[in-house]
């Protein structure tokens, strides 16, 4: 069974990035534990809560998140993804998976963020979803 992602699952993942501008990363953490499955946005939703758990300092907990969307993303976002797990790994005494996690990350230096149409969002098809990844 396919997850439909709706429009309340839209506005919690923009919500989210709203916080992390603002640097409320626990905000951000509320709003994306509220949506069980995001269907096709999983993996940016993943990589969100990630890096939110990483900016609140619970490491720990971002790891898991940080791996799933390093496994889910496209090669660009997967690097980020793994950039960002190396100082989650050697915060947590784990220099051999830090030095693996940078070798994955590259040397880039990323910005992320949530793209948006300037006009209103309508959601019609499954194209106006490929937007926002």
């Amino acid at each position: 069974m396919r997850t439909q992602v709706t429009p309340k699952i839209i506005r919690r993942l923009v919500a989210a990035d709203g916080y992390m501008e603002l640097n409320m990363p626990h905000r951000a953490v509320t709003e994306l534990e509220k949506v069980d499955s995001a269907g096709p946005l999983e993996g940016p939703r993943r990589l969100l809560l990630g890096i939110a758990l990483k900016r609140s300092g619970d490491e720990d907990m971002a790891i898991p998140h940080l791996e799933a969307a390093a496994r889910m993303m496209p090669s660009p976002v997967r690097r980020f993804a793994w950039s960002e797990l190396s100082s989650c790994y050697r915060s947590m005494g784990s220099d051999e998976l830090a030095d693996l996690a940078e070798k994955l990350g590259g040397e880039s230096e990323y910005e992320l963020r949530i793209a948006l149409p300037s006009a209103e969002l309508t959601i019609s098809s499954t194209e106006a979803f490929s937007e926002l990844i």
